[in-house]
């Protein structure tokens, strides 16, 4: 399963060349709900795909998995030359830490070049759920905001790009061997984070037909 997380009130980021139906899929989460199988294989088969590698691991906070209450923890992508708030490329850890990040097949990976990494942990607003249609599909969009559970310390793609175990290369065939411990007890949080934190997001969740 697929879910296609956005930056909140913006477009879904798309590649030049491709057409709607790949820029939709483009860059999703992998634990929940998103575009059916289908659809992502048909963007598999388009024309000037950009070439894509694996990037998935595992993400402890504190040496632990991270711990359901303080919310759903994200790891997003962006180009440390060009940042964007809530970045390029999103997807989510499931129970355990796990993530995986899916472009056009799942699990296929992210499109390959220089990234930062930054993290972030937010409860849903289940007040902020809303139904629709996707792709011709029914749809709900679900909403993530609140507190960061990891207190802002690895939130902003700007500091964390000058960590250099947050500054990764994804190069062909790609890793599924990631593994990012992230230290938060004992910590004092950021009070302010930086513009590009994400502090917000948006999944578009499409149930199973």
């Amino acid at each position: 399963m697929c879910c296609d997380v956005r930056r909140l009130g913006e477009r879904p980021i798309g590649v030049p060349g491709l057409f709607l139906v790949a820029a939709s899929v483009l860059c999703g989460c992998n634990q929940a709900g998103g575009p059916r199988i289908d659809q992502i294989e048909q963007a598999a088969k388009l024309p000037n795909k950009v070439p894509v590698a694996r990037f998935a691991g595992h993400v402890s906070v504190d040496g632990q998995p991270p711990s359901q209450e303080n919310g759903t923890l994200f790891v997003i992508l962006n180009d440390p030359q060009h940042l964007v708030k809530g970045g390029k490329c999103t997807t989510n850890c499931d129970a355990e830490g796990n993530f995986s990040f899916t472009t056009y097949l799942s699990g296929d990976g992210a499109p390959t070049g220089k990234y930062v990494v930054s993290f972030v942990q937010l409860p849903v607003d289940s007040a902020g759920a809303r139904h629709g249609r996707r792709m011709g599909t029914p749809s709900m969009t679900r909403e993530y905001v609140g507190a960061d559970g990891l207190k802002n310390l690895y939130s902003d793609p700007e500091k964390n790009k000058d960590n250099p175990k947050f500054a990764i290369e994804i190069a062909e065939p790609g890793r599924a061997d990631y593994d990012f411990n992230l230290e938060v007890a004992g910590k004092d949080p950021v009070k302010t984070p930086g513009p590009f934190a994400a502090t917000r997001l948006r999944s578009s969740v499409t149930p199973k037909l």
